[in-house]
């Protein structure tokens, strides 16, 4: 016998995680559906990489009652400086100057995790499948059906030795399983992908001087470094090379490590001291062409997956869940074309709801992922005559107040976006549970 749901979500990463609670507090029945437990050391969903929140996902954040957990862990940015190796040009952009506490806020995946796992399980409504994995799906006239197994134990073996499938319906399946989605390839959906011919080389440092909240962007002669402030003084690195020299540097000891990144990034954090562990990985453009169909709607990096080193992937995620949390309050309120009367019309899979939340999400796609790209192939280039303006044109940036305003807007997410959740409005159950 099948269980049902309003919507089921596959993938517990930060986007999959934070969409069920939103759709919960609207009353929405959720599915999650995980391979692995957040705590294990096998989860690539919360490992040690850092990721920067912008001001309006701190917002999000806030707006679901989450923010209290997670600012706990959290480092907030006070300032940005830009700059480029062997050259005088720089940009800078401080909170101050727009008399805000911070620009945004650095969180490790793997802190993050829990915390929001610990959230999921508070809200009855959600009922997680973890560790699970997606067997098969397919699409009806009125639901989409999964079939899933989960491994359990026998009473005298500790190992997980027997697989229990399970079926489940639900009217919308958000893909949020990740930048090479087998269900995305499963529809054979469009995805346009575009190899930056980089990998980032990412780990946690200490350093000698206090990095008071100031985060750096750095574009050296081996490619774009960034530095983002964490707790403890310790700073999250990510540092870009050519994919030929990049098992190089990640053979390389810690000392000579350290030695080629002072170099590469200077002593405006006096020396560096300590290096973590070092993890790699290729960098690519991954941007749907086509979202949905057939009830399922991508998320995540599924949807979109940027450059890392304007830090805006997780960021454009939650901006769509502000937004597809909107989408069905406004058709709910509006009794368009759902109603929390008629149970045969919760119908949050159809084709022109969808369609709806697609076309108010494209500019803010269109444009972060321009930016983004832009920025990046920018600041990867070392041909002299491009690198010379690149560096007039962050002096000239720093001195014009109403450029670096959009600059700033655009760092926080607040270009061209709103939605309820930034705006500090909590969710309201406006759904009748079906659960």
């Amino acid at each position: 016998m099948s269980q049902s749901y309003d919507i089921v979500i596959t993938g517990g990463g930060m986007a999959g995680a934070t969409a069920a609670i939103s759709f919960a507090q609207l009353g929405l029945s959720v599915a999650l559906i995980e391979a692995v437990e957040p705590e294990q050391e096998l989860s690539t969903s919360y490992d040690q990489r850092a990721v920067a929140l912008s001001a309006s996902s701190v917002a999000i954040y806030r707006s679901l009652g989450l923010w209290s957990e997670l600012e706990s862990v959290a480092c907030p940015i006070k300032n940005i400086h830009v700059s480029d190796q062997g050259r005088f040009g720089f940009t800078r952009l401080a909170a101050s100057d727009y008399l805000i506490d911070s620009l945004g806020e650095v969180i490790l995946l793997e802190q993050a995790g829990p915390i929001l796992w610990a959230a999921l399980k508070q809200y009855p409504l959600i009922d997680i499948y973890c560790p699970a994995k997606l067997e098969k799906f397919e699409s009806e006239k009125n639901y989409c059906r999964l079939t899933i197994s989960q491994s359990t134990q026998t009473k005298d073996s500790d190992t997980e030795n027997n697989q229990q499938l399970s079926t489940i319906d639900a009217s919308l399946m958000i893909a949020a399983d990740g930048t090479y989605s087998r269900i995305a390839e499963t529809l054979n959906l469009p995805i346009n992908r575009e190899p930056y011919h980089q990998h980032a080389v990412i780990a946690n440092i200490s350093t000698d001087k206090k990095h008071d909240n100031h985060a750096f962007e750095r574009f050296t002669n081996e490619g774009p470094l960034a530095l983002l402030p964490l707790t403890a003084n310790r700073m999250s690195l990510v540092w870009c090379h050519k994919p030929e020299n990049a098992d190089e540097v990640m053979a390389w000891d810690d000392g000579h490590f350290i030695e080629a990144l002072q170099q590469a990034f200077g002593y405006r954090l006096g020396r560096i001291t300590k290096v973590g562990k070092r993890y790699q990985y290729p960098l690519s453009l991954h941007h749907a062409q086509q979202h949905f169909s057939d009830r399922v709607l991508l998320f995540g990096n599924a949807a979109h997956t940027l450059h890392p080193i304007a830090g805006q992937g997780l960021n454009l995620s939650l901006r769509d869940i502000a937004a597809l949390t909107d989408c069905l309050s406004n058709a709910c309120l509006s009794n368009s074309r759902l109603s929390e009367h008629a149970e045969s019309s919760r119908d949050f899979g159809n084709g022109e709801f969808l369609a709806d939340y697609i076309q108010s999400r494209q500019a803010d796609w269109q444009q972060t992922i321009i930016a983004t790209d832009s920025l990046a192939r920018l600041f990867s280039n070392d041909f002299l005559p491009l690198a010379l303006v690149r560096n007039k044109a962050m002096n000239l940036i720093n001195r014009l107040p109403f450029v670096k305003e959009q600059l700033a807007n655009a760092a926080m997410g607040y270009s061209g976006f709103s939605s309820r959740l930034t705006r500090g409005l909590a969710n309201q159950p406006i759904f009748k549970a079906s659960k």
